[in-house]
């Protein structure tokens, strides 16, 4: 137990109790890091829509939710939406989105750089889970979704930036035990997919935006 000579003392170290802390705190600064690529430069950027196999309207949702995302942490990127990949090949008359036909894309529609990007959704994969005791048994349904986007560069036809992610979720379940003989539980994974979708755009656009971390402040 501490023992105090007198009030004065004590007083003293209630005093340490409360400034302490805020010493402590005062030593940590929130730095804001900016984002790894920045848009600014460029004055006008295509954007090809998303390509997939899905359907057209989820394609239209991954692109638009792209340019959400970029533009809310750069505010002042422009977008000039370009249409699908299909179309402007045919516009272009080229068969494949090729180092030439990024070119000409830049000529024909006067961006210096464009934005494509693909996603690929998987089929349904189930998976068993059985208990060690066989008293119970659990099915699910998982989708798996890869995605990937690229920033070229329109005079060269380089690539300025690439980046991919994928993901699975769950979209159904089946289990079964003595207390419970059958128990059912499915979603629909269409109505899921734009979620999913949203949640993987928002991974890839992660070098776009700027970060924030805590740091030793300096002396």
């Amino acid at each position: 137990m501490i023992k105090f000579s007198s009030k004065l003392n004590f007083g003293i170290f209630v005093s340490l109790i409360f400034v302490l802390p805020m010493v402590g705190c005062a030593k940590k600064i929130i730095v804001e890091i900016p984002p790894r690529i920045n848009l600014q430069s460029y004055q006008t950027i295509g954007i090809v829509e998303f390509s997939s196999n899905s359907t057209e309207q989820l394609n239209q949702f991954a692109t638009q939710k792209m340019m959400n995302y970029i533009q809310g942490a750069q505010n002042q990127v422009r977008f000039l939406e370009i249409g699908s990949q299909e179309q402007l090949l045919k516009k272009l008359g080229h068969e494949n989105l090729d180092l030439e036909a990024i070119k000409a894309i830049g000529q024909k529609y006067h961006v210096s750089s464009v934005f494509t990007g693909s996603y690929d959704i998987s089929e349904m994969k189930p998976k068993v889970s059985l208990s060690e005791d066989f008293s119970s048994i659990t099915a699910s349904a998982n989708v798996h979704i890869t995605m990937a986007s690229k920033h070229w560069d329109t005079q060269t036809g380089a690539t300025i930036w690439t980046h991919s992610r994928y993901g699975e979720w769950p979209v159904g379940k089946v289990s079964m035990n003595k207390k419970n003989p059958l128990s059912i539980s499915m979603s629909d994974p269409e109505g899921k997919y734009g979620h999913f979708l949203s949640k993987l755009v928002y991974r890839v656009t992660d070098d776009f935006r700027p970060h924030y971390e805590k740091r030793k402040a300096s002396k």
